[in-house]
């Protein structure tokens, strides 16, 4: 743990309820429990009550239990570090909890049971209002989110929502911008960097008028007050989970919800969809035949 979150720890011990101390020598001797762990999880561990875990977090100087675990991951691991990122979940799934996919799925239902936490009810509903009304949806992402960006574009185009991937770079990355309209909405997937092209992506987007829904793990703070809608997701540098895995879950539950808003069109373009393929399949045997 590092030495400055031990600091504030000794700072506040004075101000520290027997239970409170508890909780805090948890965070220092566990830290990298603590950050995947939810508020009942740390109080189970504890001995101590959900609001204890609270009251702790915030009387070590933070808002509450999720501005904690930020701060202890950005101590635990650099989450921008592939290396050390890899390096860390390799140890995770070497500590004698289970083969690598036994704590990959334990990792994956923490994760899961942490989204409520991290997600913001108020905020999944403005960002799903926002693509239901979207002229045109621009999905945006680089490297392995770019894949997520595509495969978000595939699911919309199956209920006939009009929507676009941008996976490109660098120059590139200026012709599908150029297509941005007012009426459109950009969904930004950047789980955890914070690259050039994404203030570029932004600040087009504002030129135009066309709103911004940006899905990260890290980036929300800086990036709050020049977006519309920031979907917070919990963080997987610490565990041996992708940093993709809760988006694509996301991507899945905002095109689900659309579908849901308009079943009879959702359905219908599903319908159509399998019509296409059992044609295409009938032509590819044909074609075989001869």
């Amino acid at each position: 743990m590092s030495e400055d979150f031990s600091a504030q720890v000794a700072a506040a011990a004075g101000r520290l309820s027997p239970q409170e101390r508890t909780v805090a020598e948890f965070l220092l001797d566990r830290p990298h429990d603590a950050v995947t762990a939810s508020t009942a999880e740390i109080a189970a561990a504890t001995g101590t009550s959900d609001a204890t875990v609270v009251r702790t977090a915030r009387k070590l100087g933070y808002s509450g239990l999720r501005e904690l675990k930020r701060a202890l991951m950005a101590k635990v691991t650099n989450p921008r570090d592939p290396a050390a990122v890899l390096e860390h979940r390799l140890a995770r799934a070497d500590t004698g909890l289970g083969p690598v996919l036994d704590q990959m799925l334990t990792d994956a239902t923490t994760l899961l049971a942490q989204l409520p936490e991290e997600l913001d009810e108020t905020s999944w509903r403005r960002a799903v209002d926002l693509l239901d009304t979207a002229q045109t949806i621009w999905v945006y992402g680089i490297g392995p989110a770019g894949l997520i960006a595509e495969y978000h574009v595939l699911e919309l185009s199956r209920i006939r929502r009009r929507a676009h991937a941008i996976t490109q770079t660098g120059l590139r990355l200026a012709d599908p911008l150029l297509g941005i309209g007012a009426a459109d909405v950009v969904v930004i997937y950047a789980p955890l960097r914070h690259f050039h092209e994404i203030d570029v992506a932004v600040a087009q987007a504002r030129r135009v008028g066309a709103s911004v829904v940006l899905v990260t793990q890290t980036l929300g703070p800086e990036m709050q007050d020049r977006v519309d809608v920031v979907l917070n997701v919990p963080q997987a540098a610490a565990t041996t989970v992708s940093e993709n895995f809760v988006d694509i879950l996301l991507a899945h539950a905002l095109t689900f919800e659309l579908a849901k808003r308009d079943r009879v069109s959702a359905v219908a373009a599903r319908q159509a969809l399998t019509q296409l393929r059992t044609e295409i399949v009938a032509g590819t045997t044909l074609d075989t035949d001869e």
